[in-house]
């Protein structure tokens, strides 16, 4: 029976400091993310608390507008970066780029997806302004993994050129954002929402999965054969784009059956890699369980659906929040923790208090969807979801992003 490496308790630096950010891409980037998540959770929290005591929170945005875009375009691009920066060297058999030379446009990216937060309470312009600045820092980063892909010899270069193409969709996004606080064009908010979602977050994260769990599986439980046929694949994507295409096309009543398909694909999917097998190994199931939220999301989304369909009440926000904050925030958690171990030269292995951080993070998740299955408890549901899910990711913060300040434990450089 497999079992997981043991988790041991993070030793004491004999140096740490802000110059360590340099030793490695994802020091920076995920330390730069790190912060840019609990601005943006802070700050959606105390709106949510004001809301429930009766007090509006001033803002020149519309503070939905606002938390859509700081949850889509600011921390998770950040790790995305991070993380391709890292791997992508790898999937490509290229050397990756000095994080140094990666040092200005990441601040700048990590300073302008902090004013799209704050400026979004005093200027509406100002925080499109500061977006319009972040999508020219995505084109910059965009530009410099698009020249790892062409410098590489291999013949399967097909996950890293579909993260590139999907990204290409989130930063039209993230420009359709800018145009909206700019011209107060409302009509664009549907494109930010489902461009940012459907087209970038959900394929990027669905493209990493498919090239990595069979293998993290795989080297957690020698005994589990890898399988990731490159059709999966195509039906991940499809499944992502044909649900945001179906939906910008407004025929979301007629979505159910497609998406009722899609979720029984997924689930299948999800148990022929190995969900009932991971369970045993933290950091195996924490990726695992990110994933099967997918599959509820669609399962949600059918039945939302069905219920449009039949005139009947629907389920609200659940599904699009099973989707967020169930497979994105999830996967996410578990993929950033595996790095961040992986690569300061600790064990692979989720300890005590980073697998009851996941499970907290599955109780905000939970309760934010009972909010809209209640509709007398939404109010303090969705406060007690927010506060439990910025509980959950500011404990994660303070064990882990220490971590990209310190020397590696093995004191291998990186």
């Amino acid at each position: 029976m497999a079992t997981e490496p043991k988790a041991a308790s993070f030793p004491m630096p004999q140096t740490a400091g802000f110059g360590w950010l340099k030793a490695a891409p994802h020091r920076l980037f995920f330390f730069l993310a790190s912060v840019l998540l609990l601005l943006a959770s802070g700050w959606w929290s105390m709106v949510l608390v004001l809301r429930l005591l009766g007090v509006a929170m001033p803002g020149a945005t519309a503070p939905t507008l606002a938390h859509a875009a700081a949850m889509l375009y600011t921390f998770l691009p950040m790790y995305m970066f991070g993380f391709l920066f890292t791997a992508g060297p790898s999937w490509l058999a290229v050397k990756g780029p000095d994080a140094p030379a990666l040092h200005s446009t990441a601040l700048l990216a990590g300073a302008s997806g902090a004013g799209m937060i704050t400026l979004s309470a005093f200027s509406m312009s100002g925080s499109g302004i500061a977006a319009l600045v972040l999508c020219a820092c995505w084109a910059r980063l965009l530009l410099v993994f698009h020249r790892l892909i062409r410098a590489s010899t291999l013949p399967d270069r097909r996950h890293a050129r579909l993260v590139l193409a999907f990204t290409l969709p989130g930063a039209a996004g993230l420009a359709a954002h800018a145009l909206l606080c700019l011209s107060e064009d409302f009509r664009l908010f549907a494109w930010v929402t489902v461009a940012g979602l459907w087209f970038f977050v959900v394929p990027v994260l669905l493209v990493v999965l498919h090239r990595m769990l069979p293998f993290f599986t795989v080297s957690a439980i020698p005994t589990f054969a890898a399988w990731r046929p490159h059709w999966v694949l195509w039906c991940f994507l499809s499944a992502s784009v044909g649900h945001g295409a179906l939906e910008l096309a407004g025929l979301s009543r007629s979505l159910w059956m497609f998406d009722a398909l899609a979720a029984a694909f997924l689930i299948w999917i999800g148990l022929r890699w190995g969900l009932l097998h991971s369970l045993r190994i933290r950091l195996l199931a924490m990726l695992h369980l990110g994933f099967g939220w997918l599959a509820l999301a669609f399962a949600l989304y059918a039945g939302d659906g069905l219920l449009a369909f039949i005139g009947a009440r629907g389920l609200g926000l659940a599904p699009l929040h099973a989707a967020t904050m169930g497979f994105v925030a999830s996967t996410v958690f578990a993929m950033v923790t595996r790095v961040s171990c992986g690569h300061s030269g600790r064990p692979l292995a989720a300890d005590d208090a980073t697998w009851r951080l996941f499970w907290l993070l599955q109780t905000a998740t939970l309760l934010r969807l009972g909010a809209e299955l209640w509709p007398p408890a939404y109010p303090w549901l969705v406060t007690a979801a927010v506060l439990a899910w910025l509980a959950a990711f500011s404990g994660w913060a303070w064990k882990y992003v220490p971590v990209y300040l310190r020397v590696r434990a093995d004191g291998k450089p990186g």
